[in-house]
């Protein structure tokens, strides 16, 4: 059996001494060297005859270094085990020098989670935004959804161009009769009044019809990039081949048939509402859990594994780089993050592993767990969201052994919800807000 004593080094951080018995030294000493006995080849001696003391006098130092590896490859965590001694990390291993027929030891700095006793998680004094549905965020839901079906259709025969009409176009250009290379394109296509090709270029074409030429003047800006043309007057000359108006459908039945999963406008608008609602409701929820986590921390200061706390800021650098690998951005190509950036990220992912910890005791304290039924439950509701089965969802996860990380999630809600039901929560009316803030908050 292996002795260990333990020192405090603080709260989150212990020094381990090991001692492995002289006996258990001997053994894997002995079975390491029969092991090299059985394979090695030296000149002189037939395979597996080789001499003890042969073997020694080649191999002594690579056998004890192999030794103590082993040894403390098979007595570190059945130790600490034992000790009910839980690391988060380990800081560093050091061992002493290995003597034949003496007991080994070696010492071990880990990081373990802090003992915490949480105090006033009942009672907290919560504020709880009263957020209510506007129709005016259903219309513009209809007015998006109506964007995304919209048709291109040719623009009536007795009008030009006017903006927002999607155009295709020949250009030529040149300067003294010189012509611009960078200018001249072909099939060229624009949606009128964005002013892509050059700033006022857009409003010249207005009124024009198709298939005409025209002839514009229109003076280069100063930071064109061919210096000697820069601010001179260019002749531009265009032909639009092609021009379409965009064309949004009617909001009623028809409408709502061609959406796929609606047989009346009023369908597709409840819809709309619910999901709205839903939202307003998660924004609400996310708001009263961020006041929880601040008034947790507040009440209970503990010091946590630095270790943690990088390992957090790891998965915020890999979340933002699967973002940016998403965008089409070819990550290997971008330098690693500077200690300055990960220094910037060090605030917020210390208060994400204080709040894990602290909600995680108070689970503890109060027994919350989470049943096989409940979780199947919560598995049947994720799977309704995602329009999957719920026992293919649940084979997923239980292929990527994330079962008991979703029931951790689903423990972390019910903490929540036991410290919202103890909470003094003061309702407000949620400030007014701009047209834009509902697509805002909706797409985070």
């Amino acid at each position: 059996m292996t002795n260990i004593q333990v020192e405090d080094l603080s709260v989150v951080k212990k020094k381990i001494t090991f001692e492995v018995p002289e006996e258990t030294m001997t053994s894997l000493l002995d079975a390491e060297y029969r092991d090299l006995k059985r394979n090695v080849q030296i000149k002189g001696f037939r395979k597996g005859k080789v001499p003890l003391n042969i073997l020694r006098s080649y191999f002594k130092s690579k056998v004890e270094a192999d030794v103590v590896r082993k040894a403390i490859d098979e007595t570190f965590e059945p130790a600490l085990d034992e000790k009910k001694i839980m690391p988060v990390s380990v800081i560093r291993i050091e061992p002493e020098t290995f003597e034949s027929g003496k007991p080994f030891k070696y010492t071990a700095e880990i990081e373990v989670t802090p003992p915490i006793e949480v105090k006033g998680y009942k009672g907290l004094k919560l504020n709880r935004t009263v957020r209510t549905l506007d129709e005016r965020q259903v219309d513009e839901r209809l007015e998006r959804l109506r964007e995304t079906v919209a048709s291109l259709d040719p623009i009536p025969e007795d009008r030009g161009v006017q903006p927002g009409d999607h155009l295709v176009a020949d250009i030529k250009a040149s300067v003294d009769g010189q012509p611009i290379s960078s200018l001249t394109v072909t099939d060229y296509h624009l949606e009128l009044g964005r002013d892509f090709y050059l700033p006022g270029f857009d409003s010249k074409l207005e009124g024009i019809k198709p298939d005409e030429t025209n002839l514009i003047a229109l003076d280069l800006p100063d930071t064109f990039p061919r210096k000697d043309m820069a601010g001179k007057t260019a002749e531009i000359e265009v032909v639009i081949k092609q021009a379409k108006v965009r064309v949004l459908p009617e909001l009623d039945d028809d409408f709502a048939k061609d959406l796929g999963e609606y047989e009346t406008i009023e369908q597709v608008k409840e819809d709309i509402r619910r999901d709205i609602r839903e939202m307003l409701e998660n924004e609400t929820m996310k708001e009263l859990r961020n006041q929880i986590v601040d008034g947790l921390i507040e009440l209970n200061e503990i010091e946590v594994p630095e270790s943690m706390v990088d390992h957090q800021i790891d998965a915020r650098i890999d979340q933002s780089m699967r973002s940016l690998a998403a965008q089409g951005i070819d990550i290997k190509r971008l330098p690693p993050p500077s200690q300055e950036q990960r220094d910037q990220m060090r605030p917020q992912s210390l208060r994400t592993v204080q709040a894990g910890l602290l909600l995680k005791a108070v689970g503890e304290q109060e027994h919350i767990e989470v049943s096989d039924d409940e979780l199947d439950e919560g598995i049947k509701k994720r799977a309704n969201a995602f329009g999957l089965s719920p026992d293919l969802l649940k084979d997923r996860w239980a292929e990527n052994n994330m079962l008991e990380e979703f029931r951790a999630s689903l423990i972390e809600d019910k903490i929540y919800e036991l410290i919202e039901a103890h909470a003094e929560i003061t309702d407000r009316e949620a400030p007014a807000k701009d047209d834009s803030t509902e697509e805002q908050s909706g797409s985070e």
